[in-house]
């Protein structure tokens, strides 16, 4: 969890850190072995200039400044190193978490919204930083719009299936799961082909692929099993991570969280900070960004999504693993709707605001309203993604409302604001969950947390516990930042 009492640093050390800057205007200054490594640029790496003399040097460079890439720097700081800069490409904080004024006075949350129980860590921050949580609106009826209620023996097919899930997750260790015994085995087939197996009824298949759908973004014929079981295994059980974890939601929205850490680290973010390239060796790094800055660090802490990644470059190349865990990792779009009404009318009908479809173009539902219970607000997830996509917000906006509409009457019609967010056409993030394939987490998962140098991984994915989930974000930034810590002078 985070470590909230400050150890001061010595003088000592930066005194060190001064001198070494001020002679050289980097601590790498006079080093053979940087030299080496800039004299052995490519021709393509001459047109950020990484010869001239860095314009700051810090002794942590964060690049990311989501959940996971603002609670290192938060660490990093309480743990009583305060140099530290974080670099964010986008225009504010928050990275998959963003909230959205709404009329009414209210907002909407396009990414990530919800805690659960056993999200300790996640929980243990926003009480630090003075941010509550409220239930998720559940009270009344839910809507059932899949093609048949399961009957008996669908019922037992789902739960038997349920509970195995359950005990084979258990078999897969959380800190290496590419090393459990049958490994190979589930890696090399989807979750579907392990359901086509194991279950005898299409309905209760139908019903967990439905989860996949939701908490993966993508179907469970594309599904690594073995990755399945690790996230139920990372989230606790089946049932805690399919229902539990959407138990609370956080007041002022999740993007909450990113806003009061960068509060907290003040004036160490940088928006607008694109990171062009990283030049790194056995001194540190320097880092282009913003297509003119450049500095230097000790350490880099990368918090973003392995394929998100892709887009910087480095020198040296990263190891070869390493590459072919960032190009080949699977991206989920994640499509999600919200309509906008004066109140929750569809309460009055004594229903919830939730519903699952296998036949709209929402395929599930919910009451996204405040605490205070105004203005009213119900959000969707869509599936439609790629090609498939209705191409106009006029269509999609139709489509939407008429999901709500045959679910909750038709006051749905009628919303005094609608949102939407694709984060698979997000120019800055390629999705925001994690499909991953079959085959990749047993070739190349060990790469996922391994450093590089001077560079350690951040980021939900590389969280052992509630991997994908803003907790898993926070305790992969503070491992991350634990771990530079131990290195630094």
């Amino acid at each position: 969890m985070f470590e909230y009492s400050h150890r001061h640093d010595s003088e000592r050390r930066r005194l060190l850190q001064l001198g070494a800057y001020a002679l050289g205007g980097s601590i790498f200054a006079g080093s053979a072995a940087w030299a080496k490594t800039l004299a052995a640029l490519p021709q393509e790496a001459k047109a950020w200039n990484f010869e001239r003399t860095p314009d700051a040097h810090h002794d942590v460079v964060v690049i990311g400044g989501g959940i996971s890439g603002l609670s290192a720097a938060y660490s990093l700081k309480n743990m009583g190193r305060p140099d530290v800069l974080v670099l964010e490409a986008r225009d504010r904080v928050g990275g998959r978490t963003l909230n959205a004024p709404s009329a009414g006075g209210g907002y909407v949350e396009l990414g990530g919204q919800w805690v659960g129980p056993t999200q300790d860590a996640v929980l243990q921050l926003m009480g630090h930083l003075g941010i509550g949580k409220f239930k998720t609106y559940d009270t009344g009826r839910m809507v059932n719009d899949t093609s048949e209620a399961l009957n008996a023996l669908e019922l037992l097919d789902y739960l038997a299936a349920i509970r195995r899930i359950d005990n084979l997750s258990k078999q897969v260790p959380l800190n290496d799961p590419w090393n459990c015994p049958n490994a190979a085995q589930w890696d090399a087939m989807t979750v579907r082909d392990w359901m086509n197996q194991n279950m005898t009824t299409d309905a209760a298949k139908d019903l967990i692929d439905l989860t996949v759908q939701a908490d993966f973004g993508g179907p469970a014929r594309s599904v690594s099993f073995l990755w399945f079981l690790f996230y139920v295994h990372s989230g606790t059980d089946f049932n805690t991570m399919s229902d539990d974890a959407q138990r609370w939601r956080i007041e002022g929205g999740a993007q909450m969280i990113s806003l009061r850490l960068a509060q907290r680290v003040q004036n160490q973010v940088a928006l607008n900070a694109n990171v062009d390239a990283v030049v790194w060796g056995p001194h540190g790094a320097l880092i282009h960004y913003g297509g003119r800055r450049l500095v230097s660090a000790s350490k880099v802490i990368i918090a973003m999504m392995p394929k998100d990644i892709e887009r910087m470059h480095f020198y040296p190349q990263l190891p070869a693993d390493r590459q072919a865990l960032q190009s080949r990792w699977n991206a989920g779009g994640g499509d999600k709707y919200f309509a906008v009404y004066p109140t929750p009318f569809w309460r009055q009908q004594g229903l919830n605001g939730q519903a699952i479809s296998d036949n709209q173009f929402i395929v599930m539902s919910w009451d996204n309203s405040p605490s205070s219970g105004t203005p009213g607000v119900l959000g969707g997830f869509g599936i439609l993604e790629g090609e498939n996509r209705p191409p106009t917000l006029a269509l999609r906006r139709r489509l939407v409302l008429r999901s709500f509409a045959d679910w909750f009457g038709p006051q749905a019609w009628n919303p005094i604001s609608f949102h939407e967010k694709s984060w698979g056409l997000d120019p800055l993030t390629e999705g925001c969950v994690t499909p991953l394939e079959p085959g990749l987490l047993t070739a190349f998962g060990p790469s996922l947390r391994a450093p590089v140098g001077p560079i350690h991984w951040a980021g939900t994915e590389t969280s052992t516990v509630w991997c994908g989930y803003m907790d898993g974000a926070v305790r992969a930034g503070v491992r991350a930042a634990k771990e530079v810590d131990r290195l630094l002078m």
